[in-house]
């Protein structure tokens, strides 16, 4: 031992400085590589966590957009409801796949955000439904209309075609008495078709006209009703897209477009009742 102690000794001090510097080199580098390792670490969590992020971001954001859109068109046939040739078929076109967007956004989005999309698609529901069986009495009566006129028509082609084998018979020399009473009693049983299904035609005209007045006043009131219900919905899927500075905004300028649009529609309605 005393011999080992002393060959130590023995040794320069240049060399211990040297093996000292050298040891603390060695365990400034392992000190180094453990930190970098660490913030190395760190960035990747973090970049992986931001990926995640923005992959939720978009995901949410195609949904909630497509919801958007869905309810859009959803309002837009309303509107569409006063043409009375906007068909069944053209109301299941527009809305094939509203059931669908809004039920995946149950899945992407928060318990708020879903109960404000829930809410406005059950007052959604309750307009479309309230509006659709006030638009079938409406239809019926254009449907009468169309029977009617159909039946005025049949009866006028058949009346030209008494006419013509009239004067046909005429031309001919034809003189039976009993085919020319005849043919005069089935024009003027088609004159009588004619005249009974005029009159009701004509009153089946002045009911539907205001009928479908009414009609469209309320698919409008029910239009501007459903957009001053948007605001909770909209808020609350903006809040999903980080994009609620200022929602505020938004709702002003909302209401300022419903009134603007209710005073252009009553212009119109008063112009039409004039």
């Amino acid at each position: 031992m005393e011999s080992i102690i002393e060959l130590i000794s023995k040794v320069p001090n240049v060399i211990w400085s040297a093996v000292i510097a050298s040891c603390l080199t060695f365990l400034g580098v392992l000190w180094t590589n453990r930190g970098n390792e660490k913030r190395q670490a760190a960035l990747l969590e973090h970049e992986k966590q931001k990926y995640q992020s923005e992959q939720k971001l978009a995901l949410k954001k195609e949904v909630f957009l497509n919801v958007a859109r869905s309810f859009a068109d959803a309002l837009g046939i309303i509107p569409k409801l006063i043409n009375l040739d906007f068909t069944q078929k053209d109301i299941e076109i527009k809305m094939a796949d509203h059931s669908g967007i809004v039920a995946k956004s149950y899945l992407a989005a928060k318990e708020d955000s879903v109960a404000a999309i829930l809410n406005y698609s059950a007052e959604t529901a309750e307009v479309f439904i309230s509006l659709m069986k006030e638009r079938a009495v409406v239809l019926d009566h254009k449907k009468a209309i169309e029977i009617y006129q159909s039946t005025i028509d049949s009866a006028n082609n058949e009346k030209d075609r008494i006419i013509s084998i009239m004067k046909e018979l005429n031309l001919q020399g034809h003189n039976n008495q009993a085919t020319f009473d005849y043919l005069n009693k089935s024009y003027e049983t088609q004159q009588g078709i004619v005249d009974r299904s005029t009159a009701s035609l004509n009153e089946q005209k002045s009911i539907l006209q205001p009928l479908h007045m009414d009609f469209a006043k309320k698919c409008m009131s029910e239009h501007s009703h459903l957009l001053s219900l948007l605001p909770p919905m909209t808020i609350a899927l903006r809040a999903e897209l980080e994009n609620d500075e200022n929602s505020q905004k938004f709702v002003d300028a909302l209401n300022d477009n419903i009134k603007r649009m209710n005073v252009a529609f009553d212009s119109l309605f008063e112009s039409e009742e004039a």
